[in-house]
């Protein structure tokens, strides 16, 4: 297993077992003191939409990696090997370029984002902390695309079935 799959991996872990169970016990609580005792927490949908928003990035690069991502795959069927390997290359391609622009514009604001105090409404908390959590996790999508781009082998199509 290479370092960027480590990499790749500890995110996944840390959206799959702090940030989707946070989530669920902000809910349930929320709920819970909301429709039993008339007190809901006002603070908890904040906190659960930036939860939800850390779970999301954290898991992109495992699913990338292991080509569990949402796909159309009715059409790849139909095409013939090479047409599916020059589209698996695009796919990696843009995948690159956009993580590269993303991660780019990311570090370009966590200046501006620090300059004007960007705080979250309720909690209060820096939002730059997010930026720059959305910047890392598109850093090692690029690296991730740079690698299957370089890779030679076929199994590893983000069009074609799920890596084993």
């Amino acid at each position: 297993m290479t370092f960027l799959s480590y990499v790749s991996r500890g995110l996944f872990m840390l959206s799959a077992y702090i940030f989707l169970p946070i989530i669920l016990v902000l809910i349930g609580v929320d709920v819970t003191l909301r429709y039993v005792f008339n007190a809901p927490l006002i603070w908890a949908q904040e906190a659960s939409t930036m939860a939800l928003f850390m779970a999301i990035i954290l898991a992109l690069p495992e699913s990338w990696r292991r080509n569990f991502h949402i796909r159309a795959d009715f059409l790849t069927a139909m095409m013939r090997p090479g047409l599916n390997m020059a589209l698996a290359r695009l796919v990696w391609l843009l995948l690159l370029a956009v993580s590269v622009l993303i991660a780019v514009q990311c570090w370009r604001d966590i200046d501006l984002m620090i300059l004007f105090n960007e705080r979250s409404t309720d909690l209060d908390l820096p939002l730059s902390w997010f930026r720059a959590a959305l910047g890392v996790v598109a850093a090692v999508c690029a690296a991730l695309a740079s690698w299957k781009l370089l890779s030679p082998r076929p199994d590893d199509s983000p069009i074609q079935g799920e890596a084993q």
